[in-house]
């Protein structure tokens, strides 16, 4: 063999070792996934069935920075599993539980810094999350489920994964059990909604729909609404512009920190602006001030769920009953 040969191969070599390390050592730094069948995998799992309707429910960013070079969330972070199931998970799935056996599992999510970076190294980290869902979701209709009608529900990062998994896999999804789907938080385009072959609710009773809004006030400007964004309104469950008044809005539970809210009846008219959001009027000073603005001014990204309570409890009601009535 030559010099010149040698010292190529040499140099090919030593390329593959070095790609070889970084690969070990990028599998070294991803959490371990998660195995379904254990508990502990599970920020809710009821085992008390006691109705006919399930709600399978993904949750939003809870793992925020400094990341420290941490990107995905370790499972085995026993105080952000904590954090999360008490004022995340609980909270909103309470909107669920009076009509549905509530089913959250838990997922190595992304951490915030994540959903700031380029799209390229977005959906790389993406992958991981959307597996985990992938496998949740899987082990729930083939262990959990036994054969009832479900509604899909998510908030923020919840339903960038399950809007990335359906249109990836959408053969796992069976829409003749799909009572609805709530989405709110992301960018849902035409596009999207082709995609997934679902329909936006135009109104209250509609099953096997999907409902998804983004709320901002008059200014604000909010990272999670793209273009193209379509909105239903929770306050007509419909896709109308018009301006919705508060006196249609039931109450509005709105966390502030743990064993602390505010309930406020009538609290908010809203209306869908011509960029796709939900806009509603600034909330009164006294209100506005103890609301948590990180993603911006008059971004209320964190209250999609919160400032529309009990419209959304009421609404998850009067879809089960109507999906059960017409599949009797």
């Amino acid at each position: 063999m030559s010099i010149k040969r040698l010292a190529t191969y040499f140099i090919l070599l030593t390329m593959a070792v070095a790609l070889c390390a970084c690969n070990i050592k990028n599998t070294a730094q991803l959490p371990a996934e998660p195995d379904y069948s254990k508990d502990k995998f599970w920020s809710i799992k009821d085992e008390n069935i006691k109705h006919k309707v399930d709600v399978f429910f993904v949750h939003p960013t809870t793992y925020g920075p400094p990341a420290n070079g941490r990107l995905i969330a370790d499972l085995n972070d026993q105080k952000l599993n904590h954090v999360t199931d008490r004022d995340t998970v609980q909270w909103i799935t309470a909107a669920y539980a009076g009509s549905c056996n509530v089913f959250a599992p838990r997922y190595r999510q992304m951490n915030i810094e994540v959903l700031q970076m380029d799209d390229q190294h977005l959906q790389e980290y993406l992958k991981t999350p959307v597996a985990d869902i992938e496998a949740a979701f899987k082990y729930y209709l083939n262990n959990l489920n036994n054969g009832r009608p479900f509604i899909l529900a998510s908030h923020s990062q919840g339903s960038f994964v399950l809007q990335t998994l359906l249109r990836n896999k959408p053969k796992l999804l069976d829409k003749n059990k799909l009572v609805a789907a709530y989405m709110p938080g992301w960018t849902f385009t035409n596009q999207d909604l082709h995609d997934l072959g679902l329909k936006l609710s135009e109104k209250p009773e509609q099953t096997g729909c999907l409902i998804t809004w983004n709320t901002i006030g008059p200014d604000g400007i909010s990272p999670t609404i793209k273009n193209g964004a379509r909105c239903v309104n929770p306050l007509s469950w419909n896709t109308a512009t018009d301006e919705f008044p508060a006196s249609m809005n039931i109450k509005a539970k709105i966390f502030l920190s743990p064993g602390k809210k505010l309930l406020i009846k009538n609290f908010t008219a809203a209306r869908i602006n011509e960029a796709g959001a939900l806009e509603i009027p600034t909330p009164k000073g006294e209100v506005a001030k103890q609301l948590n603005m990180s993603l911006g001014k008059e971004v209320y990204h964190r209250y999609d769920y919160d400032f529309f309570f009990y419209n959304v409890q009421k609404n998850v009601k009067q879809r089960c009953e109507a999906y059960l009535k017409r599949h009797k």
